[in-house]
């Protein structure tokens, strides 16, 4: 599968929306986006329409996703407060942030999900509690985007591992209980066709983690 065209100048106009915000937060949002590939994911994402970005943190992809495309309208959702009311920092016409529950609370309805490095927090059932809620949301033939590292035999993932082991202890990264949920391809996989998706697996070139995209589009119901 060939590459998608990145939009890095629209990662870097993201970036400058953070310029009000406490150094600390400003680092750390630089610092997701030197770790996390998201100019490779945002062309997955539906260029038109309204998107949710479900656990969206300091709203670093929610940012992006609207400076990509103006066409887009996105909701950033994330339970940690301090980080919503940073996220709120950067509010302007057709994006906008909300503290709320990801796994219990259903999106609303929308014509794309995205999941960015968010499920390995959350218990088994509750990573299936959020794909049957966005299940829910989706109409026939729309878009869930969820960017996970995958469980696997190899040396990437244990590095994967314990940069989160530190990222949470030190506090950058918040939820887990002081675990961690990572599935493997095929769990994941299926979970998605459980709740009546059909999905592309897409690895990320060029990654030191087992980063891994899935790109499921809601079968009809």
């Amino acid at each position: 599968m060939r590459e998608p065209k990145r939009d890095r100048a629209a990662l870097a106009r993201a970036l400058r929306r953070y310029r009000e915000a406490p150094l600390g937060d400003r680092l750390f949002v630089r610092g997701r986006a030197f770790l996390a590939d998201l100019t490779f994911v945002e062309p997955y994402v539906p260029r038109k329409g309204f998107v949710v970005d479900l656990g969206c943190g300091h709203g670093l992809f929610a940012n992006l996703l609207r400076e990509a495309s103006e066409s887009r309208r996105v909701l950033g959702v994330d339970a940690d407060e301090r980080k919503i009311a940073i996220a709120r920092l950067t509010e302007r016409e057709g994006l906008r942030f909300e503290l709320g529950d990801v796994a219990s609370m259903p999106p609303p309805p929308c014509d794309g999900v995205t999941v960015i490095d968010v499920l390995y927090l959350m218990p088994a059932e509750a990573q299936e509690q959020l794909v049957a809620n966005c299940a829910q949301s989706l109409p026939e033939g729309k878009t869930l985007v969820i960017y996970a590292q995958e469980m696997r035999t190899d040396p990437r993932y244990l590095l994967g591992y314990l940069q989160e082991l530190v990222s949470t202890a030190i506090g950058f990264t918040k939820g887990g209980g002081g675990q961690f949920y990572y599935a493997t391809r095929d769990e994941m996989t299926a979970m998605l066709g459980r709740h009546g998706f059909v999905t592309d697996v897409v690895p990320l070139p060029r990654r030191p983690y087992t980063d891994t995209l899935y790109v499921a589009r809601r079968l009809p119901k």
